[in-house]
């Protein structure tokens, strides 16, 4: 199976809005440099008719997915850089015919609550599928595995998948409060886990209690002595990972960390 990063920012993106750092304006100035909400795609294969199933349907789905169709998409839970690119596959857009997309029971209320989901599944554009802690479900090309921990920040669950391929498994939990113990244990059962690395340190923005999250300067600490080829995702605009060049980024790489940029594949 292959794993295609379609992004890898934090639910805002880059450029971010009211945001005028480099990063950003550097965006607004050349579209080559924007940077795109995290999202994998997993795909049996490279062959033309491969199965396609997206994890993490962003705001910016439109550039993201760049076939014709996919076979299922995947939520983990309902926050802004999740779920709403689902509206997109409503009447105003490709118009599908029951899409299958994989959720727990509380997004699937969240969704039945709110109109513009609600329609999506009343037209039948999506066929909403229970996939709660411990489900697991066959998908071309491997198997994929529902992992559901606490997020006290939303006040809710967040779904991480264990995706099982022919040769490896991978851990995906890209949106998370904190990495708890059980978290560790996910991440050394894998191959490799694609982690949370939202910010570099917990000073790097004011008001880091309001949207806490592992800083990577802590988790490199305590995924140190991990033998699981390890990725930080979902990154803010702010962290300094995001440069290629960054100090930072030469520092995760000398400790063994990696970021998974948009555009990388993965083998599994």
């Amino acid at each position: 199976m292959i794993v295609e990063v379609l992004g890898n920012m934090q639910d805002g993106g880059v450029p971010h809005l009211g945001c005028t750092c480099d990063v950003c304006e550097s965006a607004r100035q050349d579209a080559n440099e924007s940077k795109y909400i995290e999202s994998i795609l997993l795909k049996e294969n490279e062959e033309k008719d491969s199965a396609r199933y997206l994890v993490n349907a962003t705001p910016d789905i439109r550039q993201q997915v760049q076939y014709k169709y996919i076979d299922g998409v995947f939520i983990p839970h309902e926050g802004l850089g999740h779920i709403t690119g689902l509206q997109f596959f409503g009447q105003e857009g490709p118009d599908t015919s029951d899409l299958s997309v994989f959720t727990s029971d509380t997004v699937e209320e969240y969704m039945m609550k709110n109109d513009p989901y609600r329609f999506l599944i009343d037209r039948d554009n999506i066929q909403v599928q229970s996939f709660n802690h411990g489900d697991e479900e066959d998908i071309r090309g491997g198997r994929i595995e529902a992992v559901q921990f606490h997020h006290p920040h939303l006040n809710h669950d967040t779904t991480a998948y264990m995706i099982h391929g022919d040769d490896k498994k991978l851990f995906y939990l890209a949106d998370i409060t904190d990495f708890t113990q059980e978290v560790e244990e996910k991440v050394k059962e894998a191959d490799i886990a694609v982690l949370d690395g939202t910010f570099w340190s917990e000073d790097e923005i004011g008001r880091f209690e309001e949207v806490p999250h592992p800083p990577i300067r802590r988790s490199i600490d305590q995924f140190d002595d991990f033998e699981t080829d390890i990725y930080f995702t979902h990154l803010n605009h702010t962290n300094p990972v995001v440069r290629q060049d960054s100090d930072e980024r030469k520092e995760l790489r000398r400790k063994g960390f990696s970021v998974l940029d948009g555009g990388e594949s993965l083998e599994i």
